[in-house]
């Protein structure tokens, strides 16, 4: 049986691309959360009906791939375990039922790395009953960012979750930064809030 040209069938823009138009590759990799720390791999199945299955490949430079994983017929899976700080670089290939492997997809790349601080947080007071959390955050860093978590606290010593944001809900841009804002009810006596990026690698500092 011959095998079909893949066209990508969406793109990502978090850690993701669309692979070149070459026959028997998988059409998309992307980075995807699971239980932190560690991330997954998700992509478009392939339709080719001779298709047996995918191959995980997996190493600490780039071009090479020491780690070979036989993933199956699935369409997302595990990547195996990462240090923190150390940036790995993973491609996947398809098979099919005659055991004949395809080309290598694009590599992707990904840093083990929580994502950086947050920095000018403060507050504005708004209509009564009312006030908002402010805080920037570095536009060149917003790729590793999933998004960003905000906790309320009576007495900075219990801490409850009081909203998110994603990078993509900036109230505006400029000079290399990212501004958010958060609205929030001041029916309490007083309350403290603290805000934090997160990916699947961890929490900013």
């Amino acid at each position: 049986m011959s095998l079909k040209t893949l066209l990508p069938r969406q793109f990502s823009p978090v850690l993701a691309f669309a692979v070149a138009l070459t026959p028997f590759i998988p059409a998309l990799v992307r980075a995807a959360e699971v239980a932190a720390p560690a991330v997954s791999l998700t992509w478009t199945p392939n339709p080719e009906a001779n298709l047996a299955g995918y191959k995980l490949h997996f190493g600490s430079s780039s071009g090479s791939y020491p780690t070979v994983v036989d993933l199956g017929a699935v369409p997302s899976a595990p990547l195996p375990p990462m240090l923190l700080g150390q940036t790995y670089y993973i491609a996947l290939s398809a098979y099919d039922t005659e055991g004949r492997d395809g080309p290598l997809s694009e590599e992707l790349t990904v840093t083990a790395a929580p994502p950086g601080p947050v920095a000018g947080t403060g507050f504005a007071t708004g209509t009564a009953g009312q006030g908002t959390l402010q805080w920037k955050y570095s536009s060149t860093a917003a790729g590793t960012a999933d998004r960003f978590i905000i906790e309320s606290s009576p007495d900075l010593v219990t801490w409850s979750p009081a909203g998110s944001l994603t990078p993509a809900q900036a109230n505006r841009s400029d000079a290399g930064w990212l501004h958010f804002s958060f609205v929030f009810p001041t029916d309490q006596p007083r309350q403290f809030f603290r805000v934090a990026a997160v990916n699947p690698f961890g929490v900013s500092d």
